[in-house]
């Protein structure tokens, strides 16, 4: 049995939230699931819950057409949706992003109240939703990484002593700490039994870090960035410690293999994958 984590945003081709309940779409993807004897660790629903916090406006029209209010209402409904699904599905997590509406304000200048103001009203926004989550014995994993409230282990540790909860807590994604300078197995350690989810992914800097930068615009396949996406084995985290780390401090779950790689097809970067971390895993 392969668990694998679906992606469930609206327009997903791979799971129709809206029919997911119906006596008649769940009987034939269970049969789908048993036939290919799979197992579904995980609903990602990384646009939809973007929304919740932003940025809203014509930067996520394409996840929900409206207006700001709108947006957020729809993200909610969307999370609330899929908690109820995987109830029923007996799918234990819900993975996403949180958003982040106003990014600069991590920076002091020029509104030093700005990040503060953001936290205060993700509890406003957020709490509700982990509430219901709660209630349905669902939790709800935050990816934490760029354009997010939780982007490096501060901003992680202050998010999760906000929103106090059972129900809520992280989808560890090492490749996002090669870009914001976090050491993977620190944020491991410090972060611990909160840690939800692992996804198996990779980045490095390039050469081409010292013309461009870490933080470099365009897209993330364009050759001369400083910082791009890989498969693990091809980056720069060091996965042998990473493991070692999280069997350390007690995860001893999936490891769902995400690809943004540039470099290869998707084909070919799953089998690569698989080749590099199987050895590794702990029995």
């Amino acid at each position: 049995m392969q668990s694998i984590e679906v992606v469930s945003n609206k327009g997903s081709k791979h799971f129709d939230l809206e029919q997911a309940l119906s006596l008649n779409y769940l009987s034939n993807y269970q049969k789908l699931l048993e036939k290919h004897q799979l197992k579904i660790e995980a609903l990602t629903m990384h646009r939809d819950s973007q929304l919740i916090m932003g940025p809203h406006g014509d930067a996520t029209q394409r996840f929900f057409k409206g207006t700001p209010d709108e947006q957020v209402e729809y993200g909610k409904q969307r999370l609330m949706k899929a908690a109820e699904v995987a109830n029923e599905y007996g799918i234990p997590k819900i993975t996403g992003f949180m958003g982040a509406g106003e990014f600069s304000s991590w920076y002091p200048w020029p509104h030093s109240e700005g990040w503060k103001q953001q936290q205060n009203l993700a509890y406003e926004r957020w709490m509700p939703i982990l509430e219901y989550y709660e209630k349905l014995g669902v939790k709800f994993a935050h990816e934490v990484g760029p354009q997010q409230l939780a982007y490096n282990l501060e901003t992680t540790q202050e998010i999760l002593e906000i929103l106090n909860i059972d129900s809520f807590g992280i989808c560890f994604d090492p490749s996002n700490f090669i870009l914001t300078g976090v050491n993977p197995c620190i944020f491991v350690e410090e972060i611990g039994s909160k840690i939800f989810h692992v996804h198996g992914k990779d980045s490095e800097l390039t050469h081409h870090v010292s013309s461009s930068g870490w933080m470099a615009h365009g897209d993330l396949s364009r050759p001369d960035r400083g910082f791009r996406f890989r498969i693990p084995g091809w980056g720069d985290v060091n996965w042998k410690k990473v493991l070692t780390t999280l069997k350390l401090n007690g995860y001893n779950d999936v490891i769902s293999i995400e690809i943004e790689d540039p470099t290869m097809d998707s084909e070919e970067a799953l089998e690569k994958t698989i080749d590099h971390l199987k050895p590794l895993l702990f029995k």
